[in-house]
């Protein structure tokens, strides 16, 4: 994929991943399989904050790009879902609208159009609800 945004920092850091915390860790990695196309590439159990978690880490869609982990707390269910938006750029939204519904997710609100950003957007909900912003940039 061509670079479609500037990137830098002003610090020695780079953002490099998020996760999202799940219910069912492995029917929602298969939703993002499914839908997004990504690919696994890690399963991870261990400790956080004192709490075991297990986890399933998605590969970055492109190089350089962060990566998406999902994570599960095996002592307890996940907090409430609108803790986080995570956003995917896609060149069909329409196809990737029917992949969601056909998957278990939700179109939230119709596909709309933003002219002032020369994109059309979507807003995807899991089948645990979480929000996946989607957009279509205009060609060119």
């Amino acid at each position: 994929m061509a670079e479609i945004r500037p990137s830098g920092a002003t610090r020695d850091a780079q953002y490099g991943f998020s996760k999202i915390f799940v219910h069912d860790l492995e029917g929602m990695a298969g939703f993002y399989e499914e839908v997004f196309g990504l690919v696994r590439f890690d399963r991870h159990q261990d400790l956080m904050l004192g709490r075991r978690i297990d986890e399933i880490t998605f590969q970055a869609t492109y190089p350089g790009g962060s990566s998406l982990t999902l994570i599960k707390y095996l002592d307890s269910s996940a907090p409430a879902v609108g803790e986080s938006v995570q956003g995917f750029i896609t060149t069909d939204i329409d196809a990737l609208a029917r992949r969601a519904e056909a998957a278990g997710g939700t179109l939230a609100e119709p596909i709309r159009r933003v002219e002032s950003h020369r994109l059309s957007c979507a807003f995807v909900l899991d089948p645990e609800g979480h929000l996946n912003e989607v957009v279509q940039l205009d060609a060119g």
